[in-house]
């Protein structure tokens, strides 16, 4: 495969599948939480991380009110699963393929 026809497949792959964050079209759908990739799935695994250690601690609180506990960490593991770039893994995954066509 020539340069110029990966290019421009890897540009239709990206149309295709970038979805999230894509600052040259203005899309940023992380309401402005995190302005690359990398720094959106740093920011996913905090509240990941939060949800994890309140769920372990669950077992040791007395106190009565463990069922809103319960659904608070519901509702940020629902956030993270909204904000999860599922599409944008797909891009990758065809990218890869499409490089490894090349080195063969």
């Amino acid at each position: 495969m020539k340069n110029q026809d990966l290019v421009t497949k890897l540009k239709e792959l990206k149309a295709t599948y970038i979805e999230i964050i894509d600052p040259q079209q203005g899309i940023n759908m992380t309401c402005g939480l995190a302005s690359n990739y990398s720094e959106l799935v740093n920011l996913l695994a905090d509240p990941l991380k939060t949800s994890k250690k309140a769920l372990d601690g669950l077992h040791v609180s007395e106190k009565s009110y463990i069922t809103d506990l319960e659904y608070n960490i519901a509702d940020v593991i629902g956030i993270v699963i909204k904000l999860l770039p599922f599409s944008e893994m797909q891009f990758i995954d065809e990218a890869v393929k499409l490089l490894n066509e090349i080195e063969q």
